[in-house]
C-alpha cells in the first residue's frame, strides 16, 4: 500500500484532521497522482455541513491538480510524469457520454457523491478499517489518491499547477455556464446578470468579459449581484459593468431593468441556489431571456414560476452541472486562456498548508477568501507491505 497525509472527515459539522492514511491497490481504470494544490469548493463545505449526505469517515477534495505516479492496465489518457487537473468523473459508456456529453452521464450522482469506487469499494484505510473516497472521482484532500482516468485531464508541464487546481470544478462551472449555456454568440446576447460572486460567479465574469472582447457587440452589459460591497469591487474588476448590492437597493429586479430596458435582459446566471433568488432571476428576464442555475440548493429546495408572463416572454430555465462541460475538452480551452493572461484566477486565491485547512474554511465561510488553495509538499511516496 502506499502511504498519503489526507484531510480526514469523522462527522458532519467536525473539523478536517490532517492523518496519514493508506491508499489500496491501483485498479485498472484509476491513475495514482501526487497532489501538488487542492481547491476549497463550497460542495466540500456543504458536506461538511451536513447539507449533502455523505457517509463517514470520508476524505474529501474535488479540485486536485498534481503528477501522474502510475497508471492502471486499462488507463490510456495520461501516463506517468503527466502534470494533470482532477475534475468530475463519468462512466464514458452510456449513451450521453458517448455523445461527448460527459456532464449528463447517468451515473454522475453516484461516480461523483458516493464517496466510493464505481465497484462499492473503498480506495483507502485508515486506522485499520475502511475510509470513503472517490469523491468526484478523486478525494484530492490528500497528499496522494487513486483516481478515476476519467477525472484526470492533461495539461503542459510549464503551467502552474497551484494556481490551475480551482479550474476542475469552480471555474469550469462557471465559464461554461456562459459559453456552454447561455452560448451568448449564437444568441445575440447583449446583457447578462451573475448572481452570487464567489469563485463560480466570478468564472462567470471573466468569461464573460473575454467573449464581450472577443465578440463586438456580444455581452455589452454584465451585471454582478451580491451582499458583500467587496465581491462588487472584485466583480468590476474582474469586467463587470455595473453591479447591484440587493441590500442597498429595494428591488433587484427594477435595478437590472433599469439597465437593460427598453429590451430587457437576456441572460442570467444564478450562483447562488437560493430559491428567492432564482425567482427574481427568472421575473427580471426580457422576452426571449434563458437563465440558468449552477448554485447548489438545499436537496428539499422547491421554487415556483409564475406561468403566464414565463410562456407570454418565451423564457427559458434550465440546470447545469459543470457549466456543461466536458471536462477533457473545456479544461484544456481554459488553461489557454489562463495562459493569455485572459483568465486571472490568481486574483481569487489564498494559499494554504494542510495543517490550516480549517482555517481556510473559516476564511471562505466569512467571505475573506473567494478560493482557497491547499499546497500539498512534494511527498516521497512510501509503500508499506503489499
Amino acid at each position: 500500500m502506499v502511504t498519503a497525509t489526507a484531510l480526514v472527515l469523522k462527522a458532519a459539522n467536525s473539523n478536517f484532521q490532517v492523518e496519514r492514511v493508506e491508499l489500496k491497490r491501483l485498479q485498472p481504470e484509476e491513475v495514482l497522482v501526487e497532489l501538488r494544490a487542492t481547491g476549497v469548493c463550497h460542495t466540500d463545505i456543504s458536506v461538511q455541513q451536513g447539507k449533502i449526505e455523505a457517509v463517514f469517515p470520508v476524505v474529501l477534495g474535488h479540485e486536485g491538480a498534481g503528477i501522474v505516479r502510475e497508471v492502471g492496465a486499462n488507463v490510456d489518457n495520461v501516463q506517468v510524469g503527466d502534470h494533470v487537473l482532477l475534475s468530475y468523473s463519468y462512466c464514458n459508456q452510456c449513451r450521453h457520454c458517448q455523445r461527448g456529453k460527459t456532464y449528463q452521464c447517468v451515473k454522475m450522482a453516484e461516480r461523483n457523491f458516493a464517496a466510493c469506487r464505481p465497484d462499492g469499494s473503498s480506495p483507502m484505510e485508515w486506522r485499520g478499517a475502511s475510509l470513503r473516497g472517490c469523491f468526484f472521482g478523486q478525494s484530492s484532500f490528500s497528499s496522494v489518491a487513486l483516481v478515476q482516468a476519467t477525472s484526470c485531464v492533461k495539461v503542459d508541464k510549464d503551467m502552474p499547477l497551484a494556481s490551475l487546481a480551482p479550474l476542475g470544478c469552480g471555474v469550469q462551472t462557471g465559464a461554461g455556464a456562459v459559453y456552454n449555456v447561455l452560448r451568448p454568440v449564437d444568441a445575440g446576447m447583449q446583457s447578462v446578470v451573475i448572481f452570487g460572486i464567489g469563485g463560480v460567479g466570478s468564472a462567470a465574469i471573466m468569461a464573460a468579459k473575454v467573449i464581450s472582447e472577443d465578440h463586438a457587440g456580444i455581452l455589452t452589459t454584465i451585471i454582478a449581484v451580491d451582499l458583500s460591497e467587496k465581491r462588487l469591487e472584485l466583480a468590476k474588476q474582474l469586467g463587470a459593468t455595473h453591479v447591484i448590492n440587493p441590500s442597498t437597493t429595494e428591488s433587484v429586479v427594477e435595478a437590472i431593468h433599469r439597465v437593460t430596458d427598453p429590451d430587457g435582459l437576456e441572460g442570467a446566471i444564478d450562483c447562488t441556489g437560493v430559491v428567492a433568488v432564482i425567482n427574481d432571476m427568472i421575473v427580471a428576464l426580457g422576452p426571449g431571456g434563458r437563465a440558468v442555475t449552477i448554485g447548489a440548493p438545499p436537496a428539499s429546495a422547491k421554487m415556483s414560476i409564475q406561468v403566464f408572463p414565463f410562456i407570454n416572454g418565451c423564457k427559458s430555465y434550465e440546470g447545469s452541472n459543470a457549466g456543461n462541460s466536458n471536462s477533457s475538452e473545456f479544461l484544456p480551452f481554459l488553461v489557454e486562456l489562463f495562459r493569455q493572461g485572459r483568465l486571472p484566477i490568481e486574483m481569487l486565491q489564498r494559499q494554504y498548508k494542510p495543517t490550516e485547512v480549517n482555517e481556510a474554511v473559516a476564511a471562505m465561510l466569512e467571505g475573506k477568501v473567494v478560493k482557497p488553495v491547499i499546497l500539498w509538499p512534494e511527498e516521497q511516496i512510501q509503500l508499506v507491505g503489499n
